[in-house]
Formats: structure tokens, C-alpha cells, sequence
């Protein structure tokens, strides 16, 4: 029988990451320099290493998934045209007054959470006939001729995308759903996103944000797609799968009609391959996830060997309402800018050099040091990254004493240890601030390394967040990657209510149920409720079970809401305001699932079995740095355990 593969590609903002796995459950991996200002050619720089290095033929690969930070970069950069917004008659400033958004306590001025004078200006938001009440019902039509005007109005001034953010929309779709019929009639080439599709939900300005973002993302996306999928197709390679940030994975086609869905592929894959690696032992722990990269340290949250979820991305300065990992992004990574302030202060970040010129150890233009000079001047890390990247000890030794140790007074060796000290101590308390929020203590956690830079950091956050032990899992460096393919096709369905937590409620709850059918072959359902008290604004996400009275269904949303919210109040008015189904597909050969997904050693093969620090440890993908103090060892399945050793065992 023919070896088919499947390929896994993340594109990082340092590096593009590389996986393919064989039928026979043979893993390959390789790290591939991104280049300064191209998206598509170094994917198929990388994927053509890949088939190159392995002796894969096209025709062997069977299937391709994706993850890109495409969208997330959209969100931060902001630097694409405006697109045009339609809603009812009186309502078109809702996305200029937006909502009271105090993330910075300290901050005296308050600032709308959308840049709306730029990406929605006035003068593109539209107001059209029509309207729905707050029970779903029509008050008054639609204007077919009103809405074709518009459509060539907006073609004429040079707008390709159409956000449709109509008021109770996601009671009553239809009204949506016709005027982007009547659009697509007149101008065919409009794109236009909906909200009843992109976020089924109340409070009108969370859903009208989420829209226009997916109107803005929709040109730059579906232009990077299609070349994308042209080019494979060219090579004669399958057209691409998207992780979407909600979880799971959906046929690019299906990707592009909401890609606002994409903004947090890259670290939800992290996060399925994080569990999708972990030995059976440690699946029902807490497990707190660091990913390093080149840009940023995302810190995830595994329970009963599940990423978590929230329906809240916050990017940048922009909060958006999107289902997706619960991922906290912290501005630090081997290529964030180390520097001192005017008052004697070391900081690291937020500022990068990213990939290009990167680093000043890279020899390639950069000049201000860096957490990966810092390292390199410790010696732990190797004369050479995966990818082929050469560093310069010279160079990141020559950055580090001209920013760092001479403005501070200090030798160039203590400098660099500030500055890795620096970078250790805001991941722990970002690790720290995660646990507490969710409830957890930190020391009943276990910390897993991922990415390239994890397990450089790992050991030193654990100890100060108060975590005995970390997994360095095989392959941590591609972590992301190997998560693409062990994701399993998704779809998500949401339905908007409002119903007391009772007994009827209930049972029109499992009707409805029934009637949300998906349209994929689906092997698993979960099923969940989002309930609040009444006259609150945020609810709880709360697992519903298909033989779940209402007692149980109460104890498990007090259990949860005393876990997030620290009590729970007296009160018998809680109230389901959302139904939502998750459906599972199950992988198709050749594929990767959690019982696939057991690399052996190759990683650490030219690395002791165990030992203690301080050492460092170099593999294909990544580094790990064991501290004085720690052991690790290798275990069957390939990762290493890294341990905090008790003070009478650390020799003076």
C-alpha cells in the first residue's frame, strides 16, 4: 500500500513551522526563515523542503492544514482601506459611541475600542428602511430599490467589503440575509459579512464590531488563500485546510466566508497540540501551557485535557467578541528589544525586530539587543537555529554592552542575565495571573513547554510561580504545527435565546436542540449553555449533558460561577441566554489524532537521559535550559520531565 502523508504548516512571525505525518505514523518536522514582506512563497519554499528532504511526491500528500497569524496581523496593523457598514435608519453611530471598555484602570480618558473614524468612517456608514423589534418580529420591510442604490453607490467608491449589522438580527435573520442577497444581486463582486452569521448575539455593538472586523479581514484574506491554494495546486498538492480560532479545522472555502474566525489559528493549534501530546498520566491535571516564539509568549490553559475557551480576543488595543483559546499574549519573545529608560529601569518588549532583520546576533542589519542575544551570550543557545539561522556571539555580545551594561554599569554577562531574568519574571506572572483567574492554584498545575522557546524559559517561570515540575514535550518547538493535525474537522452552532433556568425551559431547549442539525459527519457533540442572572452582562459557559435534570445543570452553573466569580449570589433568576453545539468529524487517513501523535526520542537523541543543571540541552527544534536546582529526564514517550529538586538535594 501507498504511504500517504498529511502536512502541517504554521506560519509564525519568526518562523514557518512544518510537519508532515505518514500513514504509518512516521513524523518529520522543519523550521523554515520567514521573508520580509511575502506571505505565500515561503510556505511553498518550506513545504517543497519538506517533500525535497523526505522523498515525499505530491501525489503522496494527501491533506494540508493551515494555521496563519494573517487575520491577528490585520488587527493589530489596521493599515488596510475602509469598508462600508449598513444598518437600520438611526443606528449608524452605534460603532462610533461603542461601549465603555476600562482595560487600563489608570487611564483618564477612555477611548471608543474601535478605530472607527478610520476603518468605518461616517461617510461609509449607511442607514437603510427595515427593522425587527426585540422579539424578533418585522415592524417594518425592507426597501429592495433603496438597498441596489446603495450597492452601486458603495462599488463606485472604490469599497469592496460590506459589513450588514442590522438591529436583533440573531432573533430573526432574515432581514440580513435578504439585503445581502439584494447586494450580491446588483455588484456580485461585493463581499459582504452578516452578523447573524458571524456573531449570533445580543448586545448590538459587540456584534457590529465583530462584523465590520470580518468585512475589513475578507479582501486581504481571500486574496491570500486563493494564491495560496492556486500554488498547491500548482505542485500538485490539495488544496489547504484553516485552523479557525474556535477550535478545529474547516476547508479553506468555508474559512473565507468568516475569516475574523482565523485571528487566533496559531495559538489554538499550540494548544491542540499540546494536548494532543501529553502522556495519558497527565491528562486529567490543570495544565498551564508556555509557548515562545519570535514576537510574543502565549500562556494556555488545558482542563481534563481540553483547551479552555472565552468568547473575548483581546488584540492590541482592540477587544473583540470572539469564541476562541483562551490564550493570554504576552509582548515577549527572542526578538523583543531589551532597553533602559530614563530612569535606570530595565525593559524588555513590547517593541520587536521580528524577523527580518531580527535579532543583532542574526548579522543581518539588526543592532539592538534582544532576548535571543542575551541567551546567546549565556550560552544557551546553539551557534545554529533550525532553519539554517547562524548567530553571532560577537555581534549579540557588542548589542548587549552597548544598550544594556553600559548605560547600567555592569558587565555584559550580568546584563544578559538581567535581561533573561526580566523576560522569566513576566512570564511567571503572567502564569500566575491566569491561574487566579480561573481559579487555580499554580502549584497544582504542570507547566508544558512549547515552542521554540519554551523550554528555554520554563524551569525559571515555574520556580517563581511556585510549579514543581515541566514537560518539555517531544517536538515542542512545532508544537503548533503537529496541533493542525491533530485537530479534527469542527462546526460550531450557536442559537440565541432567552429563557429561565427551569423545567419547561428545559425541555424547549432539547427542541431546539434537536433542530440544530450540522452539516458535517460528526463522531462526537458537546453540548453547552451560556447562562447569567438577569441584568447581567456576562455569562457562564456550563457544560450540558444529554441526561441533565435541572438540579444538576443548577449545581454545575453555581459550582462554575462560584469558581470564576468567587460566590454566588442568592438568587433564583438565572437565565439561558445562548445554545451552543460543538460537532467533531473524525480525522480522515492519513491523519494524526491523540493516539497517533506519540513521537519518539529522535529529539533528544544526542542528549543524556537525565542529569541536572544547570545544562543546556539542544534539539532540532527548540532549546531547554535546566536551571541549577532542577533534573530532568527522559520519558518513554518522548518528552522530558523536568523537576525542582528539594533544597537538602542541591549541592552548595
Amino acid at each position: 500500500m501507498t504511504t500517504t502523508w498529511a502536512i502541517g504548516i504554521d506560519m509564525g512571525g519568526t518562523f514557518i513551522d512544518v510537519v508532515a505525518c505518514s500513514s504509518e505514523g512516521e513524523l518529520r518536522s522543519l523550521k523554515h526563515p520567514r521573508d520580509a514582506g511575502h506571505l505565500v512563497q515561503p510556505i511553498l519554499q518550506a513545504v517543497q523542503r519538506m517533500l525535497d528532504d523526505n522523498g515525499i511526491n505530491a501525489a503522496q500528500v494527501a491533506r494540508i492544514v493551515h494555521g496563519s497569524t494573517v487575520v491577528t496581523n490585520l488587527l493589530l496593523e489596521q493599515t488596510d482601506g475602509p469598508v462600508a457598514v449598513l444598518t437600520n435608519t438611526g443606528m449608524r453611530d452605534i460603532l462610533a459611541l461603542a461601549r465603555q471598555d476600562r482595560r487600563d484602570l489608570y487611564t483618564a480618558a477612555v477611548l471608543p475600542p474601535t478605530p472607527e473614524r478610520r476603518l468605518f468612517p461616517a461617510a461609509q456608514r449607511f442607514e437603510i428602511a427595515g427593522r425587527v423589534d426585540a422579539q424578533g418580529f418585522e415592524i417594518e420591510a425592507l426597501e429592495r430599490e433603496q438597498v441596489i442604490a446603495l450597492a452601486h453607490r458603495i462599488a463606485e467608491q472604490g469599497l469592496c467589503s460590506v459589513a450588514v449589522c442590522l438591529l436583533f438580527s440573531h432573533l430573526r435573520p432574515a432581514h440580513e440575509q435578504q439585503v445581502r442577497a439584494w447586494l450580491l444581486e446588483a455588484r456580485p463582486a461585493l463581499m459582504v459579512s452578516i452578523s447573524c452569521e458571524v456573531d449570533p448575539k445580543p448586545r448590538e455593538f459587540e456584534r457590529f464590531l465583530a462584523t465590520a472586523f470580518d468585512a475589513y479581514s475578507k479582501p486581504m484574506v481571500q486574496q491570500y488563500l486563493r494564491s495560496l491554494g492556486s500554488a498547491l495546486a500548482e505542485r500538485g498538492l490539495p488544496a489547504p485546510a484553516l485552523m479557525r480560532s474556535e477550535g478545529g479545522i474547516a476547508p479553506w472555502q468555508d474559512a473565507v466566508q468568516r475569516p475574523i474566525g482565523l485571528a487566533m489559528s496559531g495559538p489554538c493549534a499550540a494548544l491542540q497540540g499540546v494536548a494532543a501530546s501529553l502522556p495519558d498520566t497527565d491528562a486529567a491535571q490543570v495544565v498551564m501551557s508556555i509557548d515562545v516564539g519570535g514576537t510574543s509568549t502565549d500562556i494556555g490553559i488545558l482542563e481534563a485535557g481540553r483547551p479552555l475557551f472565552t468568547d473575548t480576543l483581546l488584540c492590541g488595543d482592540l477587544t473583540l467578541r470572539l469564541r476562541c483559546a483562551d490564550v493570554e499574549s504576552l509582548s515577549i519573545g527572542g526578538g523583543s528589544l531589551a532597553s533602559v529608560n530614563a530612569g535606570g529601569g530595565l525593559r524588555l518588549g513590547p517593541r520587536s525586530q521580528g524577523a527580518w532583520p531580527g535579532p543583532a546576533a542574526y548579522g543581518l542589519g539588526g543592532t539592538n539587543a534582544t532576548l535571543t542575544d542575551a541567551l546567546l551570550l549565556l550560552g544557551r543557545l546553539p551557534h545554529r537555529l533550525s532553519g539554517g539561522v547562524v548567530l553571532d556571539v560577537a555581534l549579540a555580545e557588542a548589542a548587549v554592552a552597548r544598550d544594556i551594561a553600559q548605560p547600567l554599569d555592569i558587565s555584559a554577562t550580568d546584563a544578559a542575565q538581567a535581561i533573561v531574568a526580566t523576560a522569566a519574571t513576566a512570564m511567571a506572572e503572567s502564569v500566575k495571573m491566569r491561574a487566579f483567574q480561573r481559579d487555580i492554584h499554580p502549584a497544582d498545575c504542570l507547566l508544558v513547554a512549547a515552542g521554540g522557546g519554551g523550554a528555554q524559559h520554563a524551569a525559571e517561570v515555574a520556580e517563581l510561580a511556585g510549579v514543581s515540575q515541566v514537560r518539555v514535550i517531544a517536538h515542542a518547538g512545532v508544537v503548533a504545527a503537529l496541533g493542525l493535525l491533530a485537530s479534527p474537522p469542527t462546526q460550531t452552532v450557536e442559537k440565541a435565546c432567552s429563557l429561565p433556568l427551569d423545567v419547561e425551559s428545559l425541555a424547549a431547549l432539547a427542541a431546539l436542540r434537536d433542530d440544530l442539525q450540522p452539516s458535517i459527519a460528526c463522531e462526537s457533540i458537546r453540548w453547552s449553555l451560556e447562562i447569567l442572572h438577569r441584568g447581567q452582562g456576562s455569562p457562564v459557559e456550563v457544560l450540558w449533558l444529554p441526561d441533565d435534570d435541572l438540579v444538576t445543570l443548577q449545581a454545575r452553573f453555581a459550582a462554575r460561577y462560584e469558581a470564576l466569580r468567587g460566590q454566588m449570589p442568592a438568587r433564583s433568576d438565572a437565565q439561558v441566554g445562548l445554545l451552543r453545539g460543538v460537532f467533531e468529524q473524525a480525522v480522515p487517513r492519513p491523519g494524526v489524532n491523540a493516539h497517533h501523535l506519540r513521537p519518539d526520542p529522535a529529539p533528544w537523541a544526542d542528549c543524556p537521559t537525565k542529569g541536572q543543571g544547570p545544562q543546556a540541552l539542544f534539539a532540532a527544534t527548540t532549546t531547554v535550559w535546566v536551571p541549577a536546582g532542577w533534573s530532568w529526564l527522559q520519558e518513554a514517550d518522548g518528552s522530558l520531565l523536568l523537576s525542582q529538586r528539594h533544597a537538602q538535594e542541591v549541592p552548595a
